[in-house]
Order: structure tokens, then sequence, then C-alpha cells
């Protein structure tokens, strides 16, 4: 083989190494977003739950490990315990995201709050409201709604995933 022909298949080699790579790279990225979505979906019953726990007394919440790791047990009472405290934990880590995310939206301006209060509206308010109403109460058009929430759902993953929500798209 020829010096050119060996770069032409390493050039081929590394084009379809690196399609593969950002293939994979977006799967972690829709993970992540879809993953944002469904804790916001289920925001309010995971928050009764807590609640439901913490009145019960069914559960004792350890301030030390918010993240206990649970792999390769078997369904036991402890299990459960270890789940509820997990779901409490992760609870408290979204609210705390949530209230971040608020005071850095207040920070940049009227724009941002309206992100936020998009955000709230749609997901978390025990009251939720659709593209319609939303686009009304800030007077804008619904297109504007459904790209706000995009970002605001963006922005949050960022929080929640850290560093590797950077990596993320729109």
């Amino acid at each position: 083989m020829e010096r050119l022909e060996i770069k032409q298949i390493a050039d081929v080699a590394i084009t379809k190494f690196n399609q593969l790579m950002q293939e994979e790279n977006n799967k972690k990225t829709d993970r992540r977003i879809f993953n944002t979505r469904l804790l916001l979906r289920n925001y309010q019953n995971f928050k009764a739950r807590c609640e439901e726990l913490k009145e019960t007394n069914k559960v004792e919440v350890i301030e030390e490990d918010p993240f206990i790791e649970v792999s390769g047990e078997y369904l036991s009472v402890e299990s459960l315990t270890r789940s509820s405290v997990r779901t409490i934990n992760m609870m408290r880590f979204i609210d705390n995201m949530l209230e971040f995310y608020k005071k850095d939206c207040e920070r940049q301006g009227k724009e941002s709050i309206r992100k936020y209060d998009t955000l709230m509206s749609f997901y978390i308010d025990d009251d939720k409201k659709t593209y319609a109403d939303i686009a009304e109460l800030h007077n804008v058009n619904e297109r504007t709604v459904r790209r706000d929430l995009k970002e605001a759902v963006y922005a949050l993953s960022v929080l929640i995933f850290g560093i590797d929500g950077l990596r993320i798209q729109l």
C-alpha cells in the first residue's frame, strides 16, 4: 500500500470514530434532558411522597450521604428505606437547584425571570398552566413560551448534572 492509501484509510477511520463519539454524546444529552423533564413532570408526586414519608416517620433522613448507592441488593425493608432516603435527598437537591436557578434568573433580568416563571407554571406549581395560559400571562407568543421552557430545562439540566450538563446542545 502506498502512503496516500494509508492516509485515506486513517482519515476515514478517524471520521467514523468521531461520528460514533458524537452519536454517543447525543444519546447522553438526550438522556439528561429527558431525565430533567421527567423529574419536573413528577415533581409534585415526589414532593407528596417525601411529605408522607416524613409525616409517618417511616424514614430517617441522613444528611451525610445524599446519594446512597444501592446496587445488587434484593428488595428489602432496608433497601426500600434507602430508596426513600435517596428520594428525599434528591428532592432537596432539586429544590436547591430550583432556588439557585431562580436567584440566577433574578440577577439576569426580566427575560430570565419570565423563563423561570414559565418553568414553574408549566411543571412545578400546583395549578399547572398550558402553553396558551403562560403566553397570555406573559403577553408573548406560544412559540416564545416553548422556547423559554426549552431554555429553562436546559439551564436546570446544567445545574443538576454539573459539568456534564454543559455538553448539552440545543
